[in-house]
């Protein structure tokens, strides 16, 4: 679709964040799955032909960003701090209620993040409209989906405006067990070992 997204994605390198919104802790009612994640994978068809007769201003309040630059309909670069206060000079939001990039934000889920990754695919035509096949392959790591991408994606299903460009072909999750830890240890041995 031609826009950068998942900027304010949690980063690799921050073991804290990772250890708070990634990694199953003490918490957990399913001993098995301490140190280990839960994987939500989605295939998201996009309605390219759709997207690209749109208006670019149009596409632009969409995400709540520039897509030349990346940068939040807030700020000017693609890593400034998204204001989802800001309001332009009639009163209203710059970055509207139902923007992309608002809905996704922590601040709308109590502060909730997940570690997300896109990956764009094309499968040729649809044979029955003739329209490309592609999208986003997303996969989304999280120690708690009932609190996490459950909530997000509810509230991106009901308000994004970016629902009228896509449309969710595949789901599934999966329980992802802590790694090998020492030698001699196997994969999935707190479950089964």
């Amino acid at each position: 679709m031609g826009f950068k997204d998942g900027t304010n994605n949690l980063k690799a390198e921050d073991t804290a964040e990772l250890n708070q919104f990634v990694w199953v802790g003490n918490e957990t009612d399913q001993p098995w799955m301490k140190g280990g994640s839960y994987l939500v994978a989605r295939r998201v068809r996009m309605l390219i032909e759709s997207w690209d007769a749109d208006h670019l201003a149009d596409q632009e309040t969409i995400f709540g960003r520039r897509k030349d630059t990346g940068a939040p309909l807030t700020g000017r670069s693609e890593f400034d701090v998204v204001d989802l206060s800001a309001q332009a000079p009639d009163g209203s939001l710059v970055i509207e209620t139902d923007a992309h990039i608002r809905l996704a934000a922590p601040s709308s889920h109590g502060g909730q993040r997940i570690l997300r990754r896109g990956y764009s695919y094309t499968d040729g035509t649809d044979p029955q409209t003739g329209q490309l096949d592609a999208g986003l392959f997303f996969i989304a790591f999280q120690k708690d989906p009932r609190a996490q991408f459950v909530p997000i994606q509810r509230m991106l299903g009901q308000h994004d405006l970016l629902n009228e460009y896509i449309k969710h072909v595949g789901s599934a999750l999966f329980a992802v067990p802590p790694g090998l830890s020492e030698a001699g240890d196997w994969f999935g041995k707190s479950l089964f070992g």
